[in-house]
């Protein structure tokens, strides 16, 4: 009779460990996509000039601003248009393809079980995340603290299944 609770518990804690697989997988799946459209962004930054995003900021928001121009949206958007300076445009781009290959190569390293990715991931989580954390406390951006939130998460999951794949062996 008492070994019922013990297969019970096992069969728990098997669906438990799929159920970490499972949303870890899905998790490098959003980061994978995530890096992917990163560097799409990064490649349309390089090919879309500055003025032309100042023109469209200015055609998309005029007739909103015409008639209240204290709207949130529409200032933050043509705030926005107006800070996409050349430099921040290069830097803007660069930041993204960089974010985005290095996310996208540590995942495809991951699901390729490769050891190295693993630790190589968690650093780059740490690092993006404590940007993102950092940027978004500062200036109040939700976006940024959400996605500083999920890398924490991300970060978290990552070095639970590093240690269950690759467990330390004491000799």
């Amino acid at each position: 009779m008492q070994s019922r609770p013990e297969i019970v518990e096992g069969k728990t804690e098997q669906k438990v460990e799929r159920d970490i697989l499972w949303l870890f997988d899905l998790a490098l799946v959003i980061k994978a996509v995530d890096g992917a459209l990163e560097v799409l962004a990064a490649l349309l930054v390089l090919y879309v000039p500055p003025v032309f995003v100042i023109k469209l900021a200015e055609f998309a928001t005029g007739g909103e601003l015409s008639q209240d121009p204290g709207d949130f949206i529409a200032t933050t958007i043509r705030n926005a248009a107006q800070a996409f300076t050349v430099h921040t445009h290069y830097l803007l781009a660069l930041y993204l393809a960089l974010h985005g290959i290095v996310k996208v190569l540590l995942v495809i390293g991951i699901f390729a079980k490769k050891k190295i990715a693993y630790p190589l991931f968690m650093i780059a989580l740490a690092l993006f995340g404590a940007y993102e954390a950092y940027r978004g406390f500062v200036l109040h951006e939700l976006l940024l603290q959400a996605l500083a939130i999920f890398d924490l998460a991300l970060l978290v999951l990552t070095s639970y299944e590093y240690r269950r794949r690759y467990p330390v062996r004491l000799a």
